[in-house]
């Protein structure tokens, strides 16, 4: 009975120890994954609300909209809606850059290379061109799992998975909307 209220031995708190590590090292991989994973969908959802604000702008004010990536043409370091005249415009909201993990996929899409623009209609543009503005900008995650987000010439804004068959429509994505 003493043996019993004792406690435990020295031996058997190194196999639980032990036991506890093994399972946790199996666990962490899959977390990380699993993190990775939101971070993308976060990213993507973000991207889309973007456009859907600029959307709503253009319609609203009845004025042009743009959506910009705040470097130049590079969507990772984040992304603004504009509203105004060229060299006159102001800056509606701003979006952070993309989170650890996650980068655009440049091997498939276009990737809006200098913007999306939405005219009074809310109909999308090419960004310095006249031209209705469909194409694709993917995000890939550390993961592999990839997001893209698909414009179409009216100017809605959709999240399809472009590695399931059929998901993102026509090809729009691996044409590259070119």
């Amino acid at each position: 009975m003493a043996a019993l209220l004792g406690g435990f031995t020295l031996v058997e708190l190194i196999a639980v120890v032990a036991i506890m590590a093994i399972l946790g090292s199996l666990g962490v991989p899959a977390f990380r994954s699993l993190l990775l994973n939101q971070r993308l969908a976060a990213a993507s959802s973000g991207f889309v609300a973007a456009l859907s604000l600029a959307r709503t702008e253009a319609i609203q004010r009845s004025q042009k909209i743009h959506v910009g990536a705040l470097d130049g043409s590079n969507w990772s370091s984040g992304w603004a809606v504009q509203a105004g005249p060229e060299g006159a415009m102001t800056t509606l909201r701003k979006f952070e850059k993309l989170p650890n993990g996650v980068s655009i996929d440049v091997e498939l899409g276009d990737g809006f290379a200098r913007g999306l623009d939405y005219d009074s209609n809310g109909f999308s543009r090419r960004a310095g061109g006249s031209g209705f503005g469909a194409g694709c900008l993917t995000l890939k995650a550390e993961s592999g799992r990839r997001t893209s987000i698909v414009v179409s010439a009216s100017g809605r804004a959709r999240v399809c998975n472009p590695d399931v068959r059929g998901d993102c429509g026509s090809g729009v994505c691996g044409s590259g909307g070119k």
